[in-house]
């Protein structure tokens, strides 16, 4: 049903053109364009819309990824608490019960408008859904003319990317971002280090606290597409919801209007207080009965710049010397990226022998379903610490006291956990040396080194309180009756505003 995931397009022979000579000169590639049908609940949307609202407008929140889930959740909770008119809009790209299970656990099924069915690969996706938005756009504005749509992406997504460039196009108007601003950035002594040479003991220990003094550059290239995604998002944004004062500092210094940048902090921390007030159906330790003895360390390794030939070979390999060469205890949490790398480069069968050999010291598991069973294992004194290259559990830790924080790539996105929070350290994925060294150093040294990994400073702002500013912000232009969320230049600076909808597109 649907895609043909393997293969996307096709030549046909008997299409092809020749000179006069009778060679080849061209062909028809054949395009793949077998697009699942959008999926909209005519019942959600006829109650939202029905309703005798004092407002004109309605919030559609969009979800795709697993992360979109528990951050936008309570967004969703704050906008049905202060009578918002809201909705959600799904791509529908984690389909399976292991990646989507998030829209269960967090009880958003009951307010998606409509399901976009987003399948395929990275083009396949983009191309899906940068028609598939753009068209429920359409259908919305068709059938409720009258109400006036703002859609909030979130983060550095793919569908942050592409929903706001579908919405940009096929409506002429923009969108809310939360979590904007988000860039890339490296500590400057990266560029010291050289491949094959293995750190000394005073190398590990001037990289370490050098992040906390040397400066940062800007780095685009990585994490990819997010980095491209952000800067496409930022451009279709009117409402930059932005998690810290550096966020904003990047938005302003690339010339988004510093009235439309509002400093609220990160919904992950409502998240995360949602969930350790309700907990997960089924504990961890019932799952895994092994993490309820000793100490332990996370681990999950899912970014595609991570699972290129050399790096990839170079984070497993300082795995394997974890296990063989200390005391520690890892339990790898393998993603579908993880997984596909390890098969790719003939690792997987290491890991399998690895945890046959170590069966105390090492488990393999796939990925959790429940977000609150990650809360739940964080929260115990069963785990002290993390080895990730996610951009969103660099973010989540800062309020777990007692997690040390290790985030394998060359840079970050939330460079503030690393130089304003002190609870993150980068370890640099350049030879299987640096991983097992500056583990073993932090874990020996504690926060000798600077860093203040069991007081670290709380900068994504407090528990439920995040969420309830961002409504508050859009409840305040929900009241302002102009429906227009794509303001020219010419409003921007009060010559005049307009009312009128002129179809130009």
């Amino acid at each position: 049903m649907g895609y043909s995931e393997k293969k996307i397009f096709k030549t046909t022979s008997d299409e092809k053109l020749h000179n006069k000579d009778g060679i080849h000169t061209s062909e028809k590639i054949e395009v793949d364009n077998k697009f699942l049908p959008i999926l909209i609940n005519k019942k959600n949307l006829e109650k939202l819309f029905s309703k005798n609202s004092e407002f004109d407008k309605a919030l559609a929140i969009v979800i795709g990824t697993k992360p979109d889930f528990y951050k936008q959740a309570p967004l969703l909770l704050e906008s049905i608490k202060e009578n918002l008119p809201s909705f959600i809009i799904s791509t529908g790209q984690h389909y399976d019960d292991l990646l989507g299970y998030g829209v269960k656990e967090f009880d958003l099924e009951e307010s998606i408008a409509c399901d976009l069915q987003i399948r395929g690969d990275l083009i396949q996706k983009s191309s899906d859904l940068m028609l598939k938005f753009g068209f429920f756009g359409r259908y919305l504005k068709d059938r409720y003319p009258n109400k006036g749509i703002l859609p909030i992406v979130h983060g550095d997504t793919l569908v942050a990317g592409i929903a706001t460039l579908s919405w940009v196009f096929g409506l002429g108007q923009k969108v809310g971002q939360n979590e904007s601003g988000l860039r890339s950035m490296s500590p400057s002594n990266i560029v010291h280090i050289r491949i094959n040479k293995v750190p000394t003991e005073s190398m590990v220990e001037k990289f370490i606290t050098d992040q906390l003094t040397t400066k940062w550059f800007l780095t685009r290239e990585e994490p990819f597409p997010e980095q491209i995604d952000t800067w496409i998002c930022s451009s279709g944004t009117k409402f930059f919801f932005v998690p810290t004062k550096l966020n904003k500092e990047h938005l302003v210094r690339e010339g988004y209007p510093n009235e439309d940048i509002h400093v609220v902090g990160n919904s992950v921390v409502d998240a995360i207080d949602l969930k350790r007030k309700n907990k997960p159906k089924r504990s961890i330790f019932e799952l895994f009965p092994k993490l309820e003895s000793g100490n332990w360390i996370r681990m999950d390794i899912h970014r595609r710049e991570n699972l290129t030939t050399h790096r990839f070979n170079a984070i497993i390999g300082g795995l394997v010397d974890l296990i063989k060469n200390t005391e520690f205890k890892i339990v790898l949490v393998l993603l579908n990226g993880t997984i596909s790398a390890l098969n790719r480069y003939d690792l997987y069968s290491i890991i399998l022998d690895l945890e046959k050999n170590y069966p105390q010291k090492f488990l393999i598991t796939n990925l959790w379903r429940e977000y609150g069973n990650v809360v739940e294992f964080l929260d115990s004194g069963k785990c002290w610490a993390e080895i990730t290259d996610s951009g969103s559990m660099q973010e989540e830790l800062l309020y777990f006291p007692s997690i040390s924080s290790f985030t394998v790539r060359f840079n970050t996105d939330r460079p503030e956990t690393v130089f304003d929070a002190r609870g993150n350290i980068l370890i640099p994925p350049i030879n299987r040396s640096w991983l097992p060294k500056i583990v073993s150093h932090v874990y020996e040294k504690g926060e000798a080194y600077g860093f203040n990994f069991k007081k670290k400073k709380r900068i994504y702002g407090l528990p439920g309180e995040v969420s309830p500013k961002i409504i508050k912000l859009m409840k305040k232009e929900f009241e302002n009756k102009e429906r227009n969320f794509f303001p020219w230049l010419h409003q921007r600076l009060n010559y005049w505003h307009d009312i009128d909808d002129f179809e130009y597109l």
